[in-house]
């Protein structure tokens, strides 16, 4: 399994199995960027969830 974090630098985490394979450093700018760009990947919910 692989997951991605940000955490405070802002620094982009790549995790591979538990493992951390890649830290890469980001602008604020690069950060927000990266954030806009998942969660417009996201898929869109109702706005009136129940």
């Amino acid at each position: 399994m692989m997951l991605a974090t940000i955490r405070p630098g802002p620094v982009l985490h790549i995790w591979r199995d538990g493992a951390e394979v890649a830290a890469v450093p980001l602008s604020p700018n690069a950060a927000l960027s990266l954030v806009r760009s998942i969660l417009a990947a996201l898929p869109s919910y109702p706005q009136n969830r129940n």
